[in-house]
């Protein structure tokens, strides 16, 4: 399959007619609640209230294409959203690093904790990436992913004394550890009481720490294992 195809086959998951956005949502929350492998397209096509046994069978065609499209749902509102914050941004001027990396990780933030079912999303996000089928690879070629593809290019460009191949690496442990933050956001909101700031606390120190893991200093024994792996 080819990178066009595999981007136009996400692309085409995240349209939804009303029955087709009601599968979506189901599976959504079935997934985060009893995990991908527990879930059957039968269960789905009940928990959204369909009369036809096949239904969800019938819009997908099988259970990893649902999955896709209930990422791709997703990730196209989030994309939209990144690509609206990296706009205004960009109208106030030079991006900051921090800057870069708050317009990647405050729309997934917000489409979290602004829209039904946003709790459901990032628990199964955190599923997807690390299920063993999963592939990264072919989310980043996605258009649904033009933001983040965005950002990451002007955050290596702020960043020429990191080698790529280290840049890489960092770049994916930040999207797994913001996708990790967000989705245990509630435990720590419960520890600190949910006083009236803990969650945009909890939001900046979390774009902090990401900020400064893509930014840090090449260590010595990490350069030792480049130069070993050059050998």
């Amino acid at each position: 399959m080819t990178a066009h195809t595999e981007s136009t086959d996400l692309l085409d998951a995240s349209r939804s007619g009303p029955t087709r956005e009601k599968l979506i949502l189901a599976a959504e929350a079935l997934f985060a609640q009893q995990g991908i492998d527990a879930v059957s397209l039968r269960q789905v096509n009940t928990a959204a209230g369909q009369r036809n046994a096949s239904a969800a069978h019938y819009h997908f065609g099988s259970k990893p294409a649902l999955i896709d499209a209930v990422h791709g749902y997703r990730l196209a509102r989030v994309n939209e959203r990144r690509m609206q914050h990296l706009a205004a941004a960009r109208a106030k001027g030079p991006l900051s690093l921090r800057t870069i990396v708050e317009v990647m990780v405050l729309p997934l933030a917000e489409e979290v904790q602004e829209t039904p079912g946003g709790d459901n999303y990032i628990q199964l996000l955190g599923q997807i990436n690390n299920h063993p089928n999963s592939d990264l690879a072919k989310l980043m070629r996605s258009r649904l992913t033009e933001g983040l593809q965005i950002c990451a290019r002007l955050a290596a460009a702020q960043l020429p004394e990191v080698p790529a191949e280290v840049f890489l690496l960092r770049f994916e442990l930040l999207l797994l550890t913001a996708i990790d933050g967000l989705a245990g956001r509630r435990r720590v909101l419960v520890a600190t009481d949910e006083r009236p700031y803990a969650a945009a606390l909890l939001l900046n120190v979390l774009i902090d720490m990401l900020t400064a893991g893509l930014g840090a200093p090449i260590s010595e024994p990490t350069r030792e294992e480049l130069r070993r792996a050059s050998h």
